[in-house]
């Protein structure tokens, strides 16, 4: 259950006022944050390409505002109250920009990812659920965003608490934890235990799936929101290099049935031309409710594939003999 982002272009920072300088920083401070939510990855700030984009943010950016928070700036000690800079970013140039970098680029459709991890702390031993008021979920859900991750968390109703229990998640029993996933509908899954072992020790260990394989990862920090960044940061970086598109260019043809109706067909071609890998597409025939269509498409093959899986508006019937050729059913 892919689930569209709608601020993927959009930086928020802090800043101490609306000067010029300000906003030279608070613009380029935001252009990197775009550019990690868009290529899936943080090595992006390595790049002299990027280096050399961030000089002059403003060419990326077609409107910026202000508006006041509650936060504290320190300039030479002094605390200052901060501004918060909201800038939106042009989509066509940040896409160019990370390409001519040799980067890939992350469309705003991004798999779904269920988190059940189990927590011990001075409230005891618990399933962090939708309703969680704690730090925790701000923690994960803030470096979500700044990832472009969508989080999903569990109800913890009746239905949940007789699927799996606060011992089976602490526990890594992930057959439950597959099993409980199930009403949710997940791309992917995140599931873990975080406890305090010690003053300024967090331990954690990870589990994650993505695409039917586990994979594990064990982590100490200092506190549990640098310990819950980084499990984001890690899933994020695993699943952009499954989904994000890199720089090469290709063919594919593609055969499409139930395309019935002069609204079938229209509705297919503009959801074909949305999709993120596709540079332009062209209809080569239509008749008796097929359609065959050739698509210049940016990224690998697979990449498209998983794309359209992930938006269940169509369904792979079969590669057919040619390997650049797809045939699919239309749902809509």
């Amino acid at each position: 259950m892919a689930l569209p982002l709608d601020d993927l272009y959009v930086a928020e920072v802090l800043v101490a006022d609306e000067g010029e300088s300000q906003l030279l920083l608070g613009g380029r401070a935001g252009l990197l944050q775009v550019l990690v939510r868009v290529s899936g990855t943080s090595s992006v700030e390595a790049s002299s390409v990027i280096a050399a984009a961030l000089r002059n943010p403003s060419s990326y950016y077609s409107q910026y505002s202000y508006s006041s928070s509650e936060k504290l700036l320190f300039l030479d000690d002094v605390p200052t109250s901060a501004r918060r800079l909201r800038l939106h970013f042009d989509p066509s140039a940040v896409a160019r920009l990370l390409r001519s970098a040799a980067f890939p680029v992350w469309g705003s459709n991004r798999p779904s990812v269920l988190v059940w991890i189990a927590v011990s702390d001075k409230r005891g031993r618990r399933i962090l659920g939708e309703s969680e008021s704690g730090d925790f979920n701000k923690y994960l859900n803030d470096q979500a965003g700044l990832r472009g991750l969508p989080l999903l968390f569990p109800l913890l109703d009746l239905e949940d608490a007789e699927a799996i229990s606060t011992a089976e998640v602490w526990g890594a029993f992930l057959g439950r934890v597959e099993t409980a996933s199930a009403r949710y509908s997940p791309d992917s899954i995140i599931s873990g235990r975080l406890y305090m072992e010690g003053p300024e020790r967090w331990v954690a260990s990870w589990s994650y799936l993505i695409e039917e394989r586990w994979y594990t990862l064990d982590d100490v920090a200092f506190s549990s929101r640098e310990i819950l960044q980084r499990v984001v940061d890690h899933l994020a970086n695993d699943l952009a290099s499954q989904y994000a598109l890199d720089s090469s260019r290709g063919e594919v043809r593609m055969r499409i049935d139930s395309v019935d109706t002069l609204s079938d067909y229209s509705a297919l071609s503009l959801y074909l031309e949305s999709l993120t890998p596709v540079v332009n597409s062209f209809l080569l025939s239509l008749e008796s409710g097929q359609a065959d269509f050739r698509l210049d498409i940016e990224g690998q093959r697979i990449q498209l594939i998983e794309t359209i899986e992930l938006d269940e508006k169509m369904v792979l019937i079969k590669p057919l003999g040619d390997k650049n050729q797809l045939h699919y059913l239309w749902l809509q």
